[in-house]
């Protein structure tokens, strides 16, 4: 009897379990319109990173995405929205399993005309910005190479300084979580602090620098990575002037995060601590399992 009795309640209590262990999973949820004529967009691509898969919207132009534990309700998320004909696009809503966020997409023939790719912003003195950010992982040590180009009107007088640093993190949703990465820790002292001082940094060129940190510490940092638990986070720091004697230009941040998948990682900009002055999608970048090739650090033409 007793046996019998155990029999029927186990079924019963994996029920419960299973039914407990959905209850706590969280979501954030959409419904995508056309911007000019309000009408449902079927077959939207939705991802984000802080979701375990990516989702496509129904008939009635809604999704819901399934976040990845250690999101807790109110974390900002990124949403990354993406249709054959439409401007792709990123939001970022809270997540929520109450709201249904509405959210438009435009069609790229009701764009203004983009700019041209050569086309920079005016600056009167010398500027650096993070063009593209590569990185090799490895266990324990991986490489970046950060390459920084002058789209500036003046030469780099007499230095800039690089400082970059190569994190393991969890996925940090928002930027006020992603200022953890700029303050003082041990990263930081394990990346390289990169003097460059040559006298042909003028408007245009672009310089490539190696930071090379040890990333990963244990075979279980390694595991989480792989299975998109956690990111790798390179961030780095530019402090310049165009001047011998004239003071500081304003230190540039820079941040990107990694996430690994086959055959090439996916690369993110961060929320926060990227140059705010620029309105274009500016940085590039990939990512990879394995070891850096040999290159010296100098101007790219």
């Amino acid at each position: 009897m007793k046996m019998r009795l155990v029999r029927l309640l186990v079924p019963v209590l994996l029920t419960m379990c299973l039914a407990a262990q959905q209850g706590t999973v969280l979501h954030v949820r959409g419904h995508i319109t056309d911007a000019t004529t309000r009408k449902d967009v079927v077959g939207v691509s939705v991802s984000a990173i802080e979701a375990r898969h990516s989702a496509t919207t129904d008939t009635n132009g809604f999704f819901s995405l399934e976040l990845r534990d250690g999101v807790k309700p109110g974390d900002e998320v990124r949403i990354h929205i993406e249709k054959k004909g439409y401007r792709a696009d990123d939001v970022t809503e809270a997540a929520s399993d109450n709201v249904t966020y509405p959210i438009q997409i435009s069609r790229r023939s009701q764009l203004l005309p983009r700019p041209q790719k050569n086309q920079t912003p005016k600056y009167d003195r010398a500027h650096l910005l993070v063009v593209n950010v590569r990185l090799w992982a490895n266990m324990p040590v991986s490489e970046a190479m950060v390459t920084v180009r002058n789209i500036g009107s003046k030469p780099i007088v007499p230095c800039a300084l690089l400082t970059g640093a190569i994190i393991v993190s969890p996925w940090l949703t928002g930027s006020d979580s992603e200022n953890q990465l700029f303050v003082p820790r041990p990263e930081w002292n394990w990346g390289q602090r990169l003097l460059n001082c040559d006298t042909d940094w003028n408007p245009g060129v672009e310089k490539t620098y190696a930071i090379k940190a040890v990333a990963v510490d244990t075979p279980d940092d390694w595991v989480s990575l792989m299975r998109g638990e956690k990111l790798w986070y390179v961030v780095s720091r530019l402090e310049y002037r165009d001047s011998d004697t004239g003071p500081a230009l304003p230190t540039i941040e820079n941040c990107v995060n990694f996430r690994a998948e086959k055959p090439e990682w996916v690369m993110d900009k961060c929320f926060g601590h990227n140059d705010p002055t620029l309105n274009v999608k500016w940085i590039s970048g990939s990512g990879r399992e394995g070891t850096a090739p040999a290159e010296t650090e100098g101007p790219t033409k």
